[in-house]
C-alpha cells in the first residue's frame, strides 16, 4: 500500500479542491481540468487553480514546481472527482448538524482512500464537537491518519494512530457519532490492527466507512 507522497503544497492544493468539490462546481471544473488538462483551463476553474497556486492566474499550465508531478496530480484529482460524484449522488441528503454533514463529506472522501482529506474534514468540526461525539471524531480521525500513514510507508505511525483510534470508538456508544456506524468501523479494523500489531501481511484494501441508515 505504501506510495511515494505528493509534496506538502501540492497535497494541500489537491485537498483544498477536493473538497471544495463535493459542493463547489467551479471546484469540480478545476479538477476536471487537472485530471485531463486541456490547452486552457475553463474559466470556471481558473479562479480556483490560482487561489491554490497551481497555475498563474492567467496560466494554462500547472506550475513549473508542480510539473514533474503532473500524472500524480491527474490520478488524485480523478480520485476526488469520484469522491465529489458519489457525495452528490446522495438523492435527498438528510438535513443536519455538521458533524453529520462533515461524516457525509468524510465517508465520500473515504471510499477514494482521500485519507488526508477525511482528515481535514473531520478535523474542522472536531475543534469545537464536545463529549462523547469529540471522542469518536477523534477516534476516526486518528484511523484515517493511520490509513494515510500506511500509503506514505509510515508503518509505525500507522500501528500507534490505528490503535488509539480504535480505543477511542471502544470507549464510546455507538450512536456516538450519527449516521457513522461505529461498531462497524471497530469491527472492520481489526484485521488492520492485528496485522500491524502482529508485523503481518496487511489485508488488500481498506474498509469502507459505512453509514447507518
Amino acid at each position: 500500500m505504501a506510495t511515494r507522497g505528493l509534496p506538502l503544497p501540492l497535497r494541500n492544493a489537491l485537498a483544498a479542491l477536493a473538497i471544495a468539490a463535493l459542493e463547489d462546481d467551479a471546484a469540480v471544473a478545476a479538477l476536471e481540468w487537472l485530471a485531463r488538462p486541456a490547452s486552457e483551463p475553463p474559466p470556471s476553474a481558473r479562479r480556483w487553480l490560482a487561489d491554490v497556486h497551481l497555475v498563474e492566474p492567467c496560466g494554462a499550465t500547472l506550475l513549473p514546481v508542480h510539473a514533474p508531478h503532473a500524472d500524480a496530480a491527474a490520478a488524485h484529482a480523478a480520485r476526488a472527482l469520484r469522491a465529489a460524484a458519489a457525495h452528490r449522488a446522495i438523492a435527498s441528503p438528510r438535513p443536519g448538524d455538521s458533524i453529520t454533514a462533515a461524516v457525509r463529506r468524510a465517508a465520500a472522501l473515504w471510499g477514494e482512500r482521500l485519507f488526508f482529506e477525511v482528515h481535514e474534514v473531520l478535523e474542522a468540526v472536531w475543534k469545537t464537537a464536545a463529549g462523547e461525539p469529540r471522542q469518536a471524531l477523534q477516534g476516526v480521525i486518528q484511523i484515517a491518519v493511520a490509513y494515510h500513514h500506511l500509503a506514505h510507508g509510515n508503518l509505525r505511525g500507522a500501528r500507534a494512530l490505528m490503535t488509539e483510534g480504535r480505543a477511542r470508538l471502544v470507549s464510546v456508544p455507538a450512536s456516538a457519532l450519527s449516521p457513522l456506524d461505529v461498531r462497524a468501523l471497530i469491527e472492520a479494523t481489526a484485521p488492520w490492527a492485528a496485522a500491524l500489531g502482529a508485523g503481518g501481511p496487511l489485508p488488500p484494501d481498506p474498509p469502507a466507512l459505512t453509514l447507518a441508515g
